[in-house]
């Protein structure tokens, strides 16, 4: 069931994205996504930047490799980088608004650089040293620390009268 709300979430957080692009909001605003089931290859498109997502999977080692963690960037697998995921997953599911300056103290106003993602492929990208390094702390603490976590908050948040 949380598999199938998140492509929910998944469309109708696009909807509010295009609108807020649309109208020029995110020039004042900038949304960040969290889900239960939260899975960055479930968003689209899945190798592009998505508004109030996290960076494309496949974006990851080329930003570590920028950020000077290339040990790290050639030893994780791709199952301890899917775990990156785990920083959008949430007991509920929640549409963090943020103003502006929050989001460029919390990356830099001008951290925009770019990425290249794929031989000769370059993208336009942002908060590659946050990214990074949490992936790597991420990958560190594994997957059944991370899911009993989630677990936790999750029954501690249906426990609420």
């Amino acid at each position: 069931i949380l598999e199938q709300s998140l492509f929910r979430f998944a469309a109708v957080v696009e909807l509010i994205s295009r609108n807020l692009c649309l109208f020029r909001g995110d020039d004042v605003f900038g949304l960040v996504h969290f889900h239960p089931a939260y899975d960055r290859m479930a968003i689209h498109p899945i190798d592009k930047p998505a508004y109030g997502h996290l960076p494309p999977r496949s974006w990851l080692r080329p930003m570590m490799k920028m950020n000077g963690n290339v040990k790290e960037s050639q030893e994780l697998s791709n199952e301890d980088l899917a775990l990156s995921d785990y920083q959008r997953k949430a007991p509920f599911t929640a549409i963090n608004i943020l103003r502006v300056n929050q989001l460029n103290a919390a990356s830099g106003a001008k951290s925009i650089v770019d990425l290249e993602v794929a031989e000769g492929v370059t993208e336009k990208a942002s908060g590659i040293t946050t990214y990074s390094r949490n992936a790597i702390r991420l990958a560190k603490v594994g997957k059944e620390e991370l899911q009993a976590g989630l677990e936790g908050d999750i029954a501690m948040v249906q426990q609420q009268p």
